[in-house]
């Protein structure tokens, strides 16, 4: 133990926390520490009025040193917080995810379900390119081949990661050539991809995570399918009764599992829930993938199994926001607006990014809006899948919600 005494006071942990003193007390104590080296003959104060005599030697000599305590202290406090999941960020949350067995999760492309078309037969490799009218190349996500209707869908992926819009009818344009492949079109938006992680995503996949480890639960799914790289989002539920059962828009079979996936690649989608499922339930969807055993314990004749399960469906959203007509309007006042709505719906600015079966409320995006400065104030904001005349959407559990700058209508009122 040091046997130099300081009355600078330490920060404390009590069961409360870290109690850290105030600034003025570590200025005192840094103070009576000077004092005390030089005799008590140096003059912090003025000796008629009492006033700190800051912009002398000795006073500005104390308020630097009380300062780079204070600093460090509130650097204990930083970290000392970051043990706690609720507040962690950066790499200590990265550390946190460590115990779960978790890695932040890298930017994600924009995934588009687009038809192609051409003669029967034709196949399509997996990595197939493709461009929208903006400009943006994407490549598909599997080998596929063109039925006897002419055409086949198939999930394209764009090559750049981030919230790259694609709106439907848009990638039309083939990038390389493959005889017998004709065209392509996307019938529906895309689904926007996002950037890495945030902190406050990645604490809430952490939450439902936990039962990553778990088997035969929705929730052991859940966090196997959210692990999977370029999954964007999942949903899992299950209906238990002995009969068909209506969820959230969705009909379920007789002691079923559901499951809907956006983005990722169906190999490895079905794989997750084959592990994760229980035995001997039905399934549900849009998609079935074959899959062999790979445990090994079967030796050359290992069983087959087919997953099914639903890929997310888009749902294009509409906006209108009618804003009061400020005295100084920024000339990219709209595009601001529109960009602010689209960084919360994404997820771009930390936000939750609305998912699959998500309860959307026109409300959520006052406060981005609002962050524009006193300029930005709002008469009102609707949504809505036909019209912008609502202020929740409720999403079904099979559908994804997409908006694009286009869908949304700023209007300036007086």
């Amino acid at each position: 133990m040091s046997r130099f005494k300081t009355n600078v006071p330490k920060p404390q942990f009590e069961d409360t926390g870290l109690k850290l003193p105030e600034e003025s007390e570590i200025l005192n104590g840094v103070i009576e520490d000077h004092s005390t080296a030089f005799g008590n003959t140096v003059d912090y104060y003025d000796s008629q009025s009492n006033i700190f005599l800051q912009a002398t030697p000795q006073g500005q000599l104390a308020t630097s040193i009380a300062a780079i305590i204070s600093d460090f202290n509130n650097q204990l406090a930083y970290y000392v917080n970051q043990v706690n999941p609720d507040f962690a960020t950066g790499r200590m949350q990265d550390a946190i995810g460590k115990i779960y067995f978790m890695d932040r999760i890298p930017a994600q492309a924009t995934v588009v379900n687009a038809t192609c078309y051409g003669m029967t037969g034709t196949i399509i490799p997996k990595g197939t390119l493709a461009k929208d009218t903006s400009g943006n190349i994407y490549e598909s996500t599997e080998q596929v081949t063109i039925n006897d209707t002419g055409s086949i869908h198939v999930d394209f992926q764009c090559t750049t990661t981030g919230p790259v819009e694609c709106k439907k009818n848009t990638l039309t344009q083939l990038y390389q050539v493959i005889q017998g492949f004709e065209r392509i079109n996307n019938p529906t938006d895309g689904i926007v991809g996002r950037n890495v992680e945030s902190s406050a995503q990645f604490e809430a996949r952490r939450r439902k995570s936990v039962a990553i480890n778990a088997v035969n639960s929705v929730d052991s799914i859940m966090s196997s399918l959210l692990s999977l790289e370029n999954v964007i989002d999942a949903y899992v539920t299950d209906n238990s009764a002995a009969h068909d059962a209506s969820i959230s828009g969705v009909s379920l079979k007789p002691h079923s599992i559901f499951v809907c996936v956006a983005g990722g690649k169906p190999e490895e989608i079905a794989r997750a829930i084959w592990r994760k499922k229980p035995p001997g339930c039905d399934m549900n969807g849009d998609t079935t993938v074959t899959i062999v055993d790979d445990s090994g314990l079967y030796g050359s004749t290992p069983p087959q199994y087919e997953i099914t399960y639903q890929k997310a469906k888009p749902v294009r959203l509409l906006m209108g926001i009618t804003m009061i007509r400020p005295q100084s309007l920024p000339i990219d006042g709209t595009k601001q607006i529109k960009d602010a709505v689209l960084n919360a719906f994404n997820g771009v600015d930390g936000s939750i990014k609305a998912g699959i079966g998500s309860l959307i409320r026109a409300s959520s995006f006052y406060f981005p809006i609002q962050q524009l400065g006193s300029w930005a104030q709002i008469i009102n904001l609707y949504i809505g899948e036909t019209a912008a005349s609502e202020t929740l959407v409720q999403i079904n559990i099979d559908q994804i919600p997409t908006l694009n700058a286009d869908d949304i209508e700023v209007t300036f009122s007086g």
